[in-house]
């Protein structure tokens, strides 16, 4: 997340809203936010709907699988980026820019 808060001018300039989500508690979202020093919301999926909709949920674990999406305007997913590859931004600012000179 400290790659995203970095990145937030870059995404701005696309035009791109980031969004965090961790099926971690509101109060834990908040102060890992505060910690951060994101300028993002980091929303709860604590029933973890969220995760399991998006296919990102590991069940026996109960965590959610680390994934960057690329959402459209229109709610389409543009852009899938897991594991390894979730944590360095740039793939998505790339999307992200495509998205934004169609």
């Amino acid at each position: 997340m400290s790659r995203y808060r970095d990145y937030a001018g870059k995404f701005n300039e696309t035009n791109t809203v980031i969004l965090g989500i961790s099926v971690d508690s509101d109060w834990a979202n908040k102060a890992f936010r505060e910690q951060l020093g994101a300028d993002f919301p980091i929303l709860s999926d604590w029933k973890k709907e969220v995760s399991r909709r998006y296919g990102i949920l590991d069940e026996q674990t109960g965590m959610a699988r680390r994934t960057t999406f690329v959402v459209d305007a229109e709610g389409i997913v543009r852009h899938i980026e897991q594991g390894r590859d979730a944590l360095d931004p740039s793939g998505a600012l790339l999307a992200c820019s495509r998205l934004k000179s169609r």
